[in-house]
């Protein structure tokens, strides 16, 4: 039988997760002052469930209740439990009590994590499935989606690893992540997603789907990436090159990342255009300073601007050598400057069509849009990897 326990005010931020599952797991525990809140089952909470899937069947022998432990043992085939008690604790570190010198065949109960690479989970592990794995962490974005299983979405992960940097075209060498508001994930966790990409996060118990692995509920994340129950041996030590990823072409999914190369042969003129930014903070709203300087002014500084950077837009039509229909690429500021570096330029900026003939590529981009049904359109933004 399976019970969840679920602890209220328990001080995790004080000690944090991490000290608490490496205190607990995998031992022998009393349980003292639990109260039964619920009787679960598989059509209420799915979530629990597919946890539950993944820790049978016990590694001990399963036998038939009521039998002594002579009795004939069951198949190891036969299925998980079909409902679950939800467990209440008291907010006190005396309701849980370490059992010294617990039976060896409770001890056996226990299944810790099985860490795969992520070709292994793409290739073997089913959809719906839970799986625990190590990876780099490469790019981020946030969104909001909406499903039956996804719920909302905080933001999405785009991870690797060296098997998958390494493996033949019939697997994508980054994996989106999405990563849901009811997983759990630490402040050091959303600092490092936010501040310091690329870094190794583990994921351990998040679902995978057919083209994505989603982080639900009791899905954890955190930066103490686990090599103890790595079956795979993936070595992030070897990730010390420019990370890879694919080439677009007609199997590129919606919401991937891919490089692309071409010819400009179109700008949406629609879509261009520039601004000024401030040089010491970077504020694109800039006003007319004060007395009729002809100089610009920065609320957030303060202070007149004397020399603002001009920031730019720009989205141009590649034509690609795998379609005869061009890609439309929002560009990245540094692209830009490339491309028209060697333009002229008049009092009125540049004219779009000097981008018109050039090579642009490789570059790494995400894929925001695509459509095949009634016209074939691709829409890219290009990005930069750290």
């Amino acid at each position: 039988m399976f019970s969840e326990v679920q602890f209220q005010n328990y001080g995790l931020p004080e000690e944090g997760l991490e000290q608490y599952s490496k205190k607990w797991e995998g031992k022998c525990c009393c349980l003292l002052g639990m109260k039964v809140l619920q009787r679960t089952t598989r059509g209420r909470s799915p979530g629990l469930f597919s946890l539950i899937d993944s820790l049978w069947p016990p590694l001990i022998p399963l036998k038939v209740h009521g039998q002594s432990q002579d009795s004939q043992e069951i198949d190891g085939r036969v299925p998980a439990p079909s409902f679950c008690y939800i467990l209440g604790a008291c907010p006190d570190e005396k309701s849980v009590e370490m059992v010294e010198e617990p039976e060896p065949q409770v001890l056996d109960l226990y299944l810790p994590p099985v860490v795969h690479s992520l070709k292994t989970i793409l290739q073997n592990v089913g959809s719906a499935c839970r799986c625990s794995f190590n990876a780099q962490v490469i790019f981020k974005r946030l969104q909001v989606e909406n499903g039956a299983r996804c719920g909302t979405a905080v933001f999405s992960l785009y991870v690797t690893d060296p098997v998958l940097q390494n493996a033949a075209h019939h697997v994508p060498r980054v994996l989106q992540v999405v990563v849901t508001s009811s997983c759990i994930l630490g402040a050091d966790v959303v600092d490092a997603v936010r501040n310091a990409l690329p870094c190794v996060i583990f994921f351990r118990d998040a679902v995978k789907e057919t083209d994505k692995i989603i982080c639900v509920e009791r899905t954890v994340l955190s930066l103490q990436w686990s090599q103890q129950y790595s079956i795979d041996g993936v070595d992030f030590t070897q990730m010390t090159g420019p990370v890879k990823l694919d080439e677009l072409d007609s199997t590129t999914n919606l919401n991937t990342l891919c490089t692309v190369k071409g010819t400009v042969v179109g700008v949406d003129e629609d879509a261009a255009f520039s601004w000024p930014e401030c040089n010491r903070c970077g504020n694109g709203k800039l006003v007319e300073s004060p007395g009729d300087t002809g100089l610009l002014y920065c609320r957030h500084c303060h202070q007149p601007v004397t020399e603002p950077v001009t920031k730019m837009e720009l989205e141009v039509f590649l034509q690609c050598p795998w379609t005869q229909h061009p890609v439309k690429v929002k560009l990245h500021q540094e692209t830009i400057a490339s491309l028209l570096m060697s333009s002229n330029r008049d009092e009125g900026g540049y004219e779009l069509e000097c981008v018109l003939g050039k090579e642009v590529g490789p570059l790494s981009c995400y894929v925001r849009s695509l459509a095949t049904h009634p016209s074939h359109k691709i829409g890219l933004d290009e990005i930069r990897l750290s």
